[in-house]
């Protein structure tokens, strides 16, 4: 499949059809929120049924680092598919559950690992094995964190409005820290919000995403996890690791934490594990859970066959592709690129991230989301991140191409905001 083509109107004839029929039938809170509906996707292009052909920077809002439709990974599903597609870890149990969950604790260190469907069910079981080992209540989270949507999830993510108004009230137990490098806060001020709380509360965990993701793609200072690391332990709350965006080689490393050599307590992974189909997972240290009663954790569909194969599919190109190395040469290309588009528009307050998970804030709100439109009128599709949506984040697939990325900030580059 080529990269941008665009042979009709956006969105075109069928996508509107689509979309009447969805806004018919499908609940407005879910959307759809994009007007193009997909027919096919190679890689980091995607065809719309009308057949435009899009270069995607959203890689289904991360999911995607091994691209669409990559081979190894559908040859993968298609063979398990055709031995068996589900039968419940806990009752009948299967091989490629154990097999994924050693290959990735080979990355992240030593741990056991738990799979779930979805980043938001790991959380919430990473808080509950947290409040069973330490035999406490409360949770410290970050101002402008996202953590998920279900009640523990959605108590821990900061977002007011779309995600939690109207929706309380919510866990109790929980309370928030100031994220350094936003809203004024440094990191001397966001330590000092934590070390309170630990002692004035009784904290089982510190949840932190080490790259904020929804929030707005911000990198905390050098030393930050190490610190944050270091006050769990003196007070004996375990570090909770939301890798769920950052992880599985987005920044460079398998893990956003690895560049600081900080391993947390329990790691929770998603998003890009199994190419898009429903699986994450929560790697606790070792020992940490086995004094939780047996199936205390579970449910029926976690760890599905289907998506574990994908996930060892995962695991084998992003290490026979390079991804990781990868991460790191499209950072720099983003970067060189935006920072031209930057100097050019005066539009833009900031580039800044790790890796590929590069975020550019711009001035105001409306500029940033004239060039999300304006960006995908020309064929290039991009999402925006933040609590007012200064900020596109790039969430590419991994595996698009240097000629690709050129064309993309090229996109950018031509346009006026």
């Amino acid at each position: 499949m080529g990269s941008i083509k665009l042979v009709t109107e956006i969105p075109g004839p069928r996508s509107r059809e689509l979309l009447q029929r969805a806004r018919q039938i499908v609940m407005p809170p879910i959307g759809p929120g994009g007007e193009i509906f997909i027919e096919r996707g190679e890689g980091a292009v995607v065809e719309d049924v009308d057949g435009n052909r899009y270069l995607d920077l959203i890689g289904g809002v991360g999911c995607l680092i091994t691209g669409h439709s990559h081979p190894k990974v559908v040859d993968a599903i298609r063979r398990q598919a055709g031995l068996f597609t589900h039968t419940d870890f806990t009752i009948v149990p299967y091989e490629n559950y154990v097999e994924l969950a050693e290959r990735i604790t080979s990355v992240t260190g030593p741990g056991t690992v738990a799979f779930f469907n979805t980043g938001a069910e790991a959380v919430e079981n990473a808080v509950k094995v947290a409040r069973y080992a330490t035999g406490r209540p409360g949770v410290i989270c970050f101002d402008r964190a996202f953590h998920g949507r279900t009640y523990m999830a959605l108590t821990l993510t900061a977002r007011e409005v779309p995600h939690k108004s109207g929706f309380g009230p919510f866990v109790p137990e929980v309370y928030r820290a100031r994220y350094p490098g936003l809203d004024g806060a440094n990191e001397k001020d966001s330590v000092s919000d934590v070390k309170s709380l630990l002692n004035e509360q009784s904290v089982a965990a510190v949840i932190v995403e080490p790259v904020l993701g929804e929030g707005g793609f911000v990198v905390p200072p050098p030393g930050f996890l190490t610190e944050l690391q270091r006050l769990c332990r003196d007070s004996q709350a375990l570090l909770i690791l939301d890798e769920v965006q950052s992880g599985y080689g987005r920044t460079g490393k398998f893990l956003a934490s690895q560049h600081e050599g900080v391993s947390s307590d329990l790691t929770v992974l998603g998003k890009s594990i199994a190419s898009g189909l429903p699986l994450s997972a929560l790697v606790a240290a070792p020992a940490l859970a086995d004094s939780l009663p047996e199936n205390s954790l579970g449910g029926t569909y976690p760890g599905n066959p289907v998506a574990c194969a994908a996930g060892l599919a995962v695991m084998d190109v992003i290490e026979q592709e390079g991804l990781l190395s990868r991460a790191v040469e499209i950072g720099k290309r983003l970067t060189s690129g935006w920072e031209e588009i930057a100097a050019a528009s005066g539009a833009i307050r900031e580039v800044r991230g790790v890796g590929a998970m590069i975020g550019v804030e711009f001035d105001q709100a409306d500029a940033a989301k004239r060039m999300i439109l304006g960006a995908r009128e020309k064929g290039v599709l991009a999402m925006s991140a933040g609590r007012e949506g200064k900020v596109i984040r790039h969430l590419m697939p991994l595996v698009i191409t240097d000629d690709q990325l050129d064309e993309a900030l090229g996109v950018f580059s031509s346009l006026s905001v």
